[in-house]
């Protein structure tokens, strides 16, 4: 960066800190996790509202039974990472930022910087997120910290991530544009071996406002839950060529309501095709009247992240801080196929 634009971005900082210290800042409750798992590729989604408390610090735990490989080498691209941020210092704009996940070569996170994330904890492993925004790159460092004592309770390794505030100028360690993020999707290949079932944890700090000081007692957590899900299918006969079929949609055994499953019907096996489309009731039923000739079912169903306060109902009493937002993580079922 030039000296020009440097002096033009603590300028724009420094009339964004006064701007926004009229502005009533909403209570920090809005973060959210989602996390897919297909093999070894797991996708983490973070998000909260724009409007909400700028996140200063985020831990991510992976669920109990998950294997970390960490065995690449300095420079490896181990994922993917795409985000949005709100430019505080540049009228609000809206900012796409794009990137990759390298693991951090030596010497490329500079000790200071590690050491205001996660104080004297030895991370196991350390990556970089390199991101390309507005035509600058932005090193932003991530830490894979193996758990120790009553933490382990939550998972047995976390990712952390710290970020720097983006209503304080940029001299006294605010971010780059008054830059605030408020989502972010991860993709990392070949890290976390996948687990049947179980939750990812996310535990978020805020800033307090316009001061670039950590908000420690307005932490959140949010869980993002790991189920398989099932779908279910029965073929019966009405008249010589009418059939009913009907079924249901769970996850992890609960019932999935509202969901599109598809129907799949043909006279042979090798011969299915998609007939129809119908919606899961809110016991997770579905039903369909079939009026051609086939002989062979199937169904079909891709359901994505949805709202699971139960779960928040279930991981509360275990908790150091409230939790919200909870969610099951996205799954795909397949019936098997059934003989009129």
């Amino acid at each position: 960066m030039t000296r020009s634009i440097r002096l033009a971005v603590l300028a724009l900082a420094a009339i964004a800190v006064l701007a926004l210290a009229s502005i009533a800042y909403a209570a920090y409750t809005t973060p959210s996790l989602k996390v897919t798992q297909v093999g070894t590729q797991t996708v983490i989604s973070v998000t909260q509202d724009q409007n909400d408390d700028a996140t200063a610090r985020a831990s991510i735990y992976a669920p109990a039974g998950t294997v970390s490989t960490l065995n690449q080498a300095p420079g490896t691209k181990i994922g993917t990472v795409t985000a949005t941020v709100v430019a505080l210092a540049l009228g609000n704009a809206l900012l796409p930022l794009t990137g990759e996940i390298l693991v951090a070569p030596p010497g490329a996170i500079p000790a200071a910087s590690q050491a205001a994330c996660i104080q004297s904890t030895t991370p196991t492993a350390s990556w970089l997120m390199v991101l390309q925004a507005a035509g600058q790159t932005l090193n932003v460092p991530m830490y894979l910290v193996t758990t120790a004592g009553a933490e382990t309770a939550y998972g047995p390794v976390k990712i952390v991530v710290c970020l720097p505030p983006p209503d304080v100028p940029v001299a006294l360690g605010g971010a780059t544009f008054g830059a605030k993020l408020f989502q972010a999707t991860f993709t990392v290949n070949g890290i976390f071996s996948a687990v049947s079932s179980g939750q990812w944890l996310s535990i978020w700090s805020p800033y307090t406002p316009l001061v670039g000081k950590v908000n420690a007692a307005g932490s959140v957590a949010s869980p993002s839950g790991i189920a398989p899900g099932s779908l279910s299918v029965k073929v019966a006969k009405v008249g010589l060529v009418k059939s009913k079929l009907t079924g249901k949609l769970a996850q992890g055994g609960a019932a999935v309501g509202g969901a599109n499953v598809q129907i799949w019907a043909g006279k042979t096996k090798a011969g299915l095709k998609k007939v129809a489309t119908v919606k899961t009731n809110a016991s997770g039923t579905y039903r369909f009247a079939y009026g051609k000739v086939a002989k062979f079912f199937r169904t079909r169903t891709i359901v994505g992240a949805s709202p699971a306060p139960a779960l928040c109902a279930k991981l509360q009493p275990a908790l150091p801080v409230p939790c919200v937002n909870a969610t099951n993580s996205a799954f795909t079922a397949l019936s098997p196929i059934t003989k009129r």
